[in-house]
């Protein structure tokens, strides 16, 4: 048989994997366009069931609030009251209890079904609970917490308060049977979807329990609510599995009948086949010292010689390409980093820069009205003794924000300075000594302990003292407040870097700060909720301070665990800029 003939049958079995590349493309892409129509899928059912729950229950609210807004509660005998609120009761059939509370939380009356009705029938004991239970008032509607009983299924309180605040406040609670919405949510989902309606917690109100493994979609509804849409997999893909089953079936038979021609053809060609065949395989895992070391003088020798030069040549310029790739890849890794942090620090330099000068000018503007103010408060102070205690009040609530404007003021002219003034050698361990005593009754008040630790040979570096100090005070402000009440641990980190860099790290044992905030922290007037008593112009003046020392300021944290502060300044024997 001439290598001709040998090729012919090669290829022949060789037929089979566009065969089974087909099938593998196939049914790679028919799996994920259903996949993704089945998670379209979820989600429109998902969003249908969250838009019900919402339209349902702002529709009882509306129509309650606007019948419960047209009735004279206080003025009303108990006979009127009760019929008032039977009023209300039937504006839905899916009110379970209507409850009416004073300003002091008692139960002024209540209403609530106790044999067959339109409306759920409530237990005596529960309606007797709800309708004693003391409620917090607030604007608008307050939803409380779902409540899951075995005969009427889930109930969630609503509270209406009847008058403005600040007035004896009146409040009307209303339980609401979720059966219409449930009924609504199972209806509506599509055939082997089960859509369920979860609390604020994760617990089914309705619907089937989660099922493990299964595929969903969510939806936000309301007050934490969650409109949930699950599917089996198996359910979900069951056409795929039988076209894989299909496709299975006919590569089968395909490799059969290739396999039968193959060992009638390959008889003569098997044993170098074979051996270029191993070959390969050795290549395609990283040997490349293989070898096929074949004698015969015919095509398929000359092309086994060839083969061996090839994976020579392979297995030398793969050990040349390892060596650029790894020197390559250290380099681009090195530069990455150097721009990445470069290019943060020019932005966050010019964004503080341009809103300084802005703030400059008009803090400029500002201050001299604010004095005017300021002293003029503090003028009439002085003679409160002719003053009745309301007018001294308010007079000190504009002092106190007069003072608060002014702090704001001085900062913002601390931000537009852009030039390190006074610059000596400094050895930043006896700043960071000296913020700790600053700080040590506040510390002690706040229930925080500080831990220093500064290592040995650290050098100096150039600069302001005050500035320094100033800043690095702002950092253990800053870890003061997220850390309050309970307090926590301080801790503070003077270290050299290769004797050509000085960092100073403020570690605290607080809050934390979230990942997407972690980029805006350094911004004027960003504050956190948890901080929204302070000026928000600490940690940008802190920026501001490093930033004109050549030096850099960089924040991580971990939500739960703390914050750590790092301010990195140049050595004064170089006076590098950092980048």
């Amino acid at each position: 048989m001439t290598v001709a003939r040998k090729l012919v049958a090669i290829v022949v079995v060789v037929g089979l994997v566009p065969l089974a590349v087909s099938a593998v493309t196939a049914l790679g892409t028919y799996e994920h366009e259903l996949g993704r129509e089945v998670a379209e899928g979820h989600r429109r059912t998902a969003d249908h069931g969250a838009r019900t729950v919402v339209a349902t229950v702002t529709s009882v609210q509306h129509t309650v609030r606007g019948l419960a807004s047209t009735i004279p509660w206080m003025t009303l005998t108990e006979a009127e009251r009760q019929g008032a609120l039977m009023l209300v009761y039937e504006q839905d059939s899916d009110l379970a209890l209507v409850v009416l509370r004073d300003g002091a939380g008692a139960n002024l009356g209540s209403i609530h079904a106790t044999a067959a009705s339109t409306h759920p029938v409530i237990p005596t004991a529960l309606a007797g609970e709800l309708a004693n239970q003391k409620v917090a008032h607030a604007p608008g509607w307050t939803i409380g917490g779902p409540i899951v009983d075995a005969t009427i299924g889930p109930l969630v309180p609503m509270t209406l308060e009847l008058t403005a605040p600040g007035a004896t406040s009146w409040t009307l609670t209303v339980g609401l049977s979720l059966r219409r919405i449930c009924t609504e949510l199972a209806d509506a989902s599509p055939a082997s979807v089960a859509t369920r309606l979860e609390g604020p917690d994760g617990t089914p109100m309705c619907g089937p329990p989660a099922a493990s493994g299964a595929m969903d979609a969510r939806k936000p509804a309301l007050a934490g609510w969650h409109v949930v849409a699950e599917q089996s997999r198996d359910d979900a893909f069951a056409s795929l599995y039988r076209l894989r089953r299909q496709w299975l079936f006919i590569i089968t038979v395909a490799g059969a009948g290739a396999l039968a021609a193959g060992l009638v053809l390959t008889q003569a060609i098997r044993r170098p086949i074979r051996g270029l065949v191993a070959a390969a395989e050795a290549l395609a895992r990283g040997e490349l010292g293989y070898r096929v070391g074949t004698t015969s003088n015919d095509e398929l020798g000359a092309l086994g010689r060839s083969f061996d030069r090839m994976a020579g040549e392979l297995q030398k310029n793969e050990a040349e390409i390892r060596i650029w790739n790894t020197e390559l890849q250290a380099r681009v890794d090195a530069r990455t980093a150097e721009l990445k942090a470069a290019q943060e620090q020019l932005l966050q330099s010019r964004k503080l820069g341009a809103m300084a000068t802005l703030g400059a000018g008009i803090a400029h503007e500002i201050n001299n009205p604010l004095m005017g103010v300021l002293g003029t408060a503090q003028v009439l102070l002085a003679r409160r003794d002719s003053l009745d205690a309301k007018t001294a009040t308010r007079l000190q609530t504009i002092e106190r924000e007069a003072l608060r404007i002014r702090a704001i003021i001085e900062n913002m002219q601390g931000l537009a300075q852009d030039t390190m003034r006074d610059a000596i050698r400094i050895d930043l361990s006896t700043i960071v000594d000296s913020v700790a005593k600053a700080r040590a009754s506040q510390l002690a008040g706040a229930g925080v302990q500080v831990v220093r630790a500064i290592d040995g040979n650290i050098p100096d570096v150039m600069g302001n003292a005050a500035q320094l100090e100033h800043a690095i005070s702002h950092l253990v402000d800053n870890s003061i407040r997220a850390m309050a009440p309970a307090g926590g641990t301080l801790r503070l980190t003077v270290r050299a870097i290769e004797s050509e860099l000085v960092a100073v790290d403020v570690e605290d044992s607080g809050r934390g700060i979230a990942p997407e905030l972690l980029d805006k922290i350094f911004e004027p007037f960003f504050t956190t909720k948890e901080n929204w008593r302070g000026l928000g112009l600490g940690l940008a003046l802190a920026h501001r301070i490093v930033d004109v020392h050549n030096g850099r300021i960089s924040a991580s944290s971990m939500v739960g665990r703390g914050t750590t502060m790092t301010i990195t300044l140049p050595a004064a024997r170089r006076g590098a800029h950092l980048a």
